[in-house]
């Protein structure tokens, strides 16, 4: 028979052994092309200048994480080959023992892997080319394109990089078959599975010593990250360190706890020979300390996984909320008096060649106030713990608008006016990060002084609106309305004036965004400036696609990736105890021990990596999300239930089908 021959008819053969490996690099393969063929939708190519620039981005980042997927998608199909061949040892060792060489065993085995590979290759870019499609549509509603707009495209240049990337990755693993069985014995492959691993580190005061050892690394990496941060810096390269400490830690951690915790049970003779708990350590111990390197691997993919889908999802969930109120204005230009004097702003625009009533349905012009009243008046006897970028508002004056300004303002978004009495205010307010705090100023102060003059309150909670547009998240931190009086008689400082515009139907916002760039530009030396509604709303949902999109995308991969590392692993080393299990039951132990002790087993080892993961995600998530609030100037409320529910849904999902499949396999009769 020829070698080719016998290749094929042992794919065929073991193609329940091989269903998993096949589906493994399927999905790896399709995943891979379908993430790196986004850039390439033609609907994301007319973009909005500021949409395009961002959307741009995403392809650069895009392109940087596929190197770090491909790498772990490569350590998946070497980990599950490794599984592979550990199941086909005892017939690898029949060949040998026929007379065959190990260079042809070896040469069998790698071109079993390179036609299984090719097949999954075939069949993972067929369906990478479909998810594709779903993908692309995700990022038009992302990046809040007409979905009219979308077209269906294959990538010629996610297919160039899919086929370099996994051609040389079963290169790789052919390599590694081929090392591999050179360097087994006869002995050892007729015998497989039926050795526990012997324990590299001896005496109990070792095992404890590098336990706590990795327990250091790992907290001390967590308090540098907690003072330093989480953004890298050549000039502070303690986060650096934090990394590389963190790293060493979930290493050290899994190479010596197993035996660590083995010692100690050990000593304690009541917990270790109840019921199946001798058994049950030996098989643990012998696992772990085999596979330390795939359970650190593990625990640092699911940290990953944990803060992409809680940041991302917790940054979506606020911008979305944020967004619906904060742009009501097509446009607005805000003027600094100080700098340009208390001027007609519409008749400045028309001397820049801007006829704002060419474009305008609707225009008015408001103006705000500054008098002797600062934040830290309003916070005074409040116990405030501001975030990060609000740290300077206490010493900001607050602003003051006159009651018909803000009517104004109100009627232009069709809304009903307030009301005042002479001698009462209101409190306008519209950000989290403010806002508790001017309402228990309201609550437990009933007048205000204002340039002397007092005012009494004439609500006990703020209003809510958006009367001018600044930012989404981020407009208004508290704002006092006064009746038109108090403003006229105050000797108040008139700060700004602002424009506030609604365009007619057919006004083109870019051709009036492209004659206000100039204006903008020429801010410190002219005192204009502006904040127009389609920029701002580009920049939110490009911004918010990017994050999103790359957080929570490659989060979900990651926990896709680790729960069926595990569970392939659990399905591999049940396989191949079949024979302990059956002779648990032979000599006497009741079925309901022998399952115990295996959901136990599998319980410990989703466990393990998970714990530490998740608390380290507990000290990083605070400094990734301070990042994103100073660079979107917003805060972002934490929303860890979608987290929860994921890992509740495919990694609890995961382990019951794991739990459950390894049960059936031990309830057979087991050869031995």
């Amino acid at each position: 028979m020829t070698l080719c021959k016998l290749i094929f008819r042992n794919v065929k053969k073991n193609l329940q052994d091989y269903l998993i490996y096949f589906l493994t690099l399927m999905l790896s393969v399709s995943i891979f092309y379908a993430f790196n063929s986004i850039e390439n939708q033609p609907a994301l190519q007319n973009l909005r200048s500021t949409k395009q620039l961002l959307a741009d981005q995403t392809g650069i980042y895009i392109s940087i994480l596929s190197v770090m997927i491909a790498v772990v998608l490569a350590f998946l199909i070497l980990y599950a080959n490794r599984f592979l061949q550990k199941r086909r040892k005892k017939e690898l060792g029949i060949y040998l023992l026929l007379g065959m060489k190990k260079r042809k065993v070896s040469g069998i085995f790698a071109g079993e892997t390179l036609c299984v590979g090719g097949i999954s290759l075939v069949c993972g870019l067929g369906l990478g080319v479909i998810l594709s499609q779903g993908l692309s549509l995700l990022a038009l509603r992302l990046f809040a394109v007409d979905i009219e707009e979308f077209q269906m495209v294959f990538s010629t240049d996610a297919l160039r990089k899919t086929v370099c990337c996994f051609a040389l990755i079963f290169l790789l693993a052919s390599l590694f078959n081929v090392k591999a069985v050179s360097r087994e014995k006869l002995a050892d492959l007729l015998n497989a599975g039926r050795r526990n691993d012997v324990s590299i580190l001896k005496g109990k005061r070792v095992h404890i010593f590098f336990c706590l050892t990795a327990i250091a690394c790992m907290a001390l990496s967590g308090i540098l990250i907690q003072r330093y941060g989480i953004i890298p810096s050549r000039r502070h390269p303690w986060i650096q360190a934090a990394l590389a400490l963190w790293l060493v830690g979930t290493v050290l951690f899994f190479f010596s706890v197993s035996s660590a915790v083995l010692k100690v049970l050990q000593s304690c003779s009541r917990i270790y020979l109840k019921k199946l708990n001798a058994f049950l350590c030996r098989q643990l111990g012998s696992r772990i300390r085999t596979d330390f390197l795939v359970l650190a691997a593990v625990s640092i993919l699911l940290t990953v996984a944990v803060c992409g889908v809680s940041v991302g999802v917790s940054a979506a969930v606020t911008m979305n909320e944020a967004s619906r109120a904060a742009l009501p204005f097509d446009l607005n230009v805000l003027a600094d008096v100080e700098i340009s004097g208390d001027t007609d702003i519409s008749v400045y625009l028309s001397s820049r060649g801007v006829q704002m009533e060419a474009y305008a349905e609707r225009m008015e012009q408001i103006s705000l106030y500054e008098g002797d009243l600062t934040y830290a008046d309003l916070f005074e006897g409040q116990k405030v713990s501001l975030w990060p970028i609000d740290q300077e508002i206490p010493k900001i004056k607050v602003y003051i608008v006159s009651l018909s300004d803000f009517n104004r303002s109100l009627a232009m978004q069709g809304k009903e006016p307030v009301s005042l009495s002479e001698g009462e205010f209101l409190l306008n307010c519209n950000y989290k990060g403010t806002m508790e705090y001017i309402r228990a100023f309201l609550q437990t102060h009933e007048t205000i002084t204002l340039n002397g003059r007092a005012l009494r309150s004439a609500a006990s909670e703020p209003l809510n609106e958006t009367y001018w547009m600044t930012s989404v998240g981020n407009n208004d931190r508290g704002t006092v309305i006064v009746p038109d009086s108090v403003i006229e008689t105050g000797s108040f400082t008139k700060s700004d004036n602002v424009l506030l515009v609604k365009y007619r139907p057919d006004t083109d916002s870019e051709e009036v965004l492209q004659k206000m760039i100039p204006i903008g530009l020429e801010w410190e030396t002219e005192g204009y400036r502006y904040t127009e509604k389609n920029m701002l709303n580009d920049l939110y949902y490009g911004a918010g696609a990017l994050m999103v999109f790359l957080c929570c995308y490659i989060g979900l991969v990651f926990l896709l990736v680790c729960a069926v590392l595990l569970s392939l692993k659990q399905l591999t080393e049940t396989a191949d105890n079949v024979y302990r299990y059956g002779l648990l039951k032979k000599l006497g132990a009741p079925e309901s021990w022998v399952n115990a002790a295996l959901t136990k087993q599998i319980a410990v080892f989703f466990l393990a990596p998970l714990v530490p993961a998740v608390l380290f995600s507990g000290f990083a998530m605070g400094k990734i999300t301070a990042v994103i609030e100073e660079f979107m100037n917003m805060h972002i409320a934490s929303h860890t239930g979608f987290t929860v529910f994921l890992l509740l849904l495919v990694y609890g999902g995961y382990f019951l089908a794991a739990c459950l499949s390894c049960r059936r396999m031990i309830r057979k009769p087991a050869g031995f």
